[in-house]
């Protein structure tokens, strides 16, 4: 059964906090309030793993520094599948899009770059709607501008 999302929130990981402070050279408050959100992430994730959706819940570009937090996360295992196990009943397994499915959304850009465009603004348009009703506009506003504007040297 999956905890709260207080619960989620109140999990702390100190060593994954100053390890992704130090690899990054982000502040510690920094490193700790993107800790704050990748666990607001994952909790969404959660919450839609199993269920028979419409569209793909993609961490999108805009968010790249959550990513960035989530992978570091991976990389204490023995953490990560007991903080799943234990707020969420179940692993939640970080799995990037197929290189086709990569290939396949270039060569749509190569052949109608509009057109690509268009189709990603409406996938945007389902992916903010679900974040906004899930977790509020505030949330929203920094995972999509504040973190690209102030991470910026972080982002690919």
């Amino acid at each position: 059964m999956i905890k709260d999302i207080s619960t989620v929130l109140a999990y702390q990981n100190e060593d994954l906090v100053l390890r992704f402070a130090e690899d990054y050279q982000v502040s510690y408050d920094d490193s700790s309030d993107i800790f704050m959100e990748m666990k607001r992430w994952l909790f969404i994730c959660a919450k839609r793993q199993g269920k028979d959706v419409s569209f793909r819940l993609p961490l999108f570009n805009e968010a790249y520094i959550i990513d960035l937090m989530w992978h570091h996360f991976l990389l204490f295992t023995k953490d990560y599948q007991d903080f799943c196990d234990n707020y969420f009943g179940f692993f939640i397994h970080h799995t990037p899009r197929p290189h086709k499915e990569r290939m396949e959304w270039k060569q749509k850009i190569l052949e109608n770059r509009e057109a690509a465009e268009k189709e990603r603004r409406v996938q945007l348009k389902k992916v903010y709607s679900y974040l906004y009703d899930e977790l509020g506009p505030a949330t929203l506003m920094k995972w999509c501008e504040e973190y690209p504007e102030k991470f910026s040297s972080l982002y690919k």
